[in-house]
């Protein structure tokens, strides 16, 4: 399989242990399958849920468009000349017709998310490999048990009891031998009377799940049992370490996120094999572990304490990070996933109050929840360019502030505001447009008109017009939004250097060149004045001049730019960032046609 021609020179992604697609969806997974790097190759899948292998489950509708007579309308100037079919297509999504370069140059920046959101949903059941594996044979188990717990290996008719009972999960077999090695366990029969003993302590009727069989969260218990029964040191800490790692993300989760006693207590849990802990010191927990914790040994009256635990020491470590300073990236990297994790807990579990009156985390609390979600959201937005976990975190951020000032407060605007433009990166400009004059309104009726938040909205609602591609109406918000900037601000503040490359890019689509590199270039003097050379900011105008150029036919001045802001990507980002990437196709673009003309 591996060897066909239609997997060499992709990417290859197993991915182990995923639930069934719908359940996928409902944990807010399914963007796993539909994101880089796995929609530019193939993907097989280790589960135990059949669905993956079911070929109905997995088809997409897809039109194809090659071949297709139809005749197409250019989706930038709307017309449809005669001569349209010795036009272009955009080479990406294939869907849309443009009838010159100059139209596909121009709808770039508005059709870029939904042409990324038309590549990801044509996933074929081509594309993906499911391996149903199940869960242990009853032979398998059994031999695996009398390998691991030599005192057992004699009862060969209470070790089949004991798998049967766990229903061959293969995770409560492991655990099970796990706490027979420790504990030295006589027989299969005497830990089966145990795990029968923890089931009847257990609370009844929560957790209903598809995930794991019945019988698990007594395994689970049993074992922590044993561990809390213990004399060993730092024992006392071991459970609480337990249900603040069942809140976080499964892998690379930082010690540090845990108190300090609660971190020796997790060598303990290593011990017995509920988490395990890597070289850098940083540990991962069981996705199916971690919801038996939740589902059952995490009390209603804990959950509201434990998500504000973790949202205070979020906040604290995540308010190092900036998204204008690189240097912070590492720290969005470390710990905005584990956010990402723990406001879904406060989400899932309704643990922010309906209002400042009704029960739920405190305002402290509450405070911590929208500064820890709203960072992670910029570092989603911004760094690691996964706009529906942005999306997440921001509305969360909003539902905080709204119980702690009400829907008119300044900060609630912000909120709206970083919804708005995360609704803009995804191509969804009514719902953007609707967020921002939220935000406006607030602004204004709570600041005056001539405050500087004003002007952000003045500039994000610009923003979101332009995306529609209406330039008169974007060019108008912009030069508001200066204005301001200018009198309240100095004229070589970050925020006048945005206004000026936004208005670049307005006058380029407007096809008023030299305007364009004009405001362009004074961006970008004010850029290296404030950061230097090295810094995305300096290269995002760069990059901007580089499209003038390039609609100019001055290939060899764009390929120029293009391969510099290629190289500041790729330093501060990495190689695979997606402004990495089309810095580098540009540049080859520009190349070629640069070639060409000669």
């Amino acid at each position: 399989m591996l060897g066909s021609s239609k997997w060499r020179g992709c990417w290859l992604g197993v991915l182990d242990d995923l639930p069934a697609p719908e359940a996928m969806e409902t944990a807010n997974m399914d963007w796993l399958l539909k994101e880089f790097p796995w929609t530019q190759g193939r993907t097989i899948i280790t589960t135990r849920a059949a669905a993956w292998t079911d070929a109905e489950a997995m088809s997409v509708a897809f039109d194809a468009v090659d071949g297709d007579d139809k005749q197409r309308q250019c989706a930038e100037c709307g017309q449809i000349p005669p001569a349209l079919f010795k036009g272009t297509k955009c080479g990406k999504c294939k869907e849309v017709y443009y009838c010159c370069r100059r139209c596909q140059q121009k709808a770039w920046k508005a059709h870029k998310p939904l042409c990324r959101q038309i590549v990801a949903d044509r996933r074929s059941v081509a594309d993906i490999v499911g391996l149903h594996v199940g869960s242990f044979a009853e032979e398998e188990a059994c031999s695996w048990i009398k390998c691991k717990v030599l005192q057992w290996e004699g009862d060969a008719e209470g070790i089949l009891a004991l798998v049967r009972h766990l229903e061959c999960f293969p995770l409560a077999v492991a655990l099970a031998a796990e706490r027979a090695c420790g504990d030295k366990t006589a027989t299969p029969a005497m830990y089966l009377d145990a795990l029968r003993r923890a089931g009847s302590k257990r609370a009844k009727g929560r957790g209903a799940t598809g995930e794991y069989p019945e019988c698990f969260p007594d395994v689970v218990k049993l074992l922590l049992d044993t561990l809390l029964q213990s004399d060993q040191a730092h024992v006392e800490n071991a459970e609480q370490a337990l249900r603040k790692l069942a809140l976080l993300d499964t892998e690379a989760i930082p010690l540090d996120l845990l108190g300090a006693d609660e971190r020796k207590a997790v060598l303990l849990l290593q011990e017995h094999s509920l988490v395990t802990v890597d070289d850098t010191g940083c540990a991962a927990m069981h996705a199916v572990t971690q919801r038996v914790m939740r589902d059952w040994l995490i009390s209603k009256a804990q959950r509201p304490v434990l998500v504000a635990t973790l949202a205070a020491v979020l906040a604290s470590k995540l308010g190092k990070f900036h998204s204008d300073k690189p240097a912070t990236y590492f720290i969005g990297r470390r710990y905005a996933r584990h956010a990402g994790a723990v406001a879904a807990r406060a989400r899932e579990w309704g643990v922010l109050p309906v209002s400042r009156l009704a029960g739920g985390v405190d305002g402290s609390a509450l405070n911590n929840i929208e500064d820890m979600c709203q960072r992670a959201g910029h570092f989603f937005e911004f760094v690691s360019v996964q706009p529906r976990e942005a999306l997440r975190m921001h509305e969360v951020a909003l539902d905080s502030s709204v119980i702690r000032f009400g829907d008119r407060h300044v900060i609630v605007a912000m909120c709206h505001s970083n919804i708005g433009n995360v609704y803009r990166s995804q191509g969804n400009f009514d719902e953007a447009l609707v967020e921002h004059q939220k935000s406006l309104k607030i602004k204004i009726r709570a600041l005056g008109c001539k405050h500087q938040e004003v002007a952000t909205s003045y500039n994000n609602i610009g923003n979101v017009y332009a995306g529609q591609g209406n330039y008169q109406k974007a060019l108008l918000q912009y030069q508001k939004s200066l204005e301001i900037y200018i009198r309240v601000l100095s004229c070589d503040s970050a925020e006048v250097a945005m206004s000026y490359m936004n208005i670049g890019h307005v006058c380029l689509f407007q096809g008023d060149h030299q305007n364009a590199l004009h405001q362009l270039q004074k961006s970008l003097e004010i850029r290296i004045r404030l950061y230097g050379e090295d810094h995305p900011r300096v290269a995002d105008s760069k990059y901007g001049m580089g499209q003038v150029y390039e609609d100019c036919n001055e290939m060899d001045l764009a390929c120029e730019l293009f391969l510099e802001c290629q190289r500041i990507y790729s330093k501060l980002y990495g190689p695979g960032h997606i402004k990495t990437v089309m810095a580098a196709e540009a540049a080859q673009e520009a190349s070629r046609c640069g070639k060409e003309s000669v």
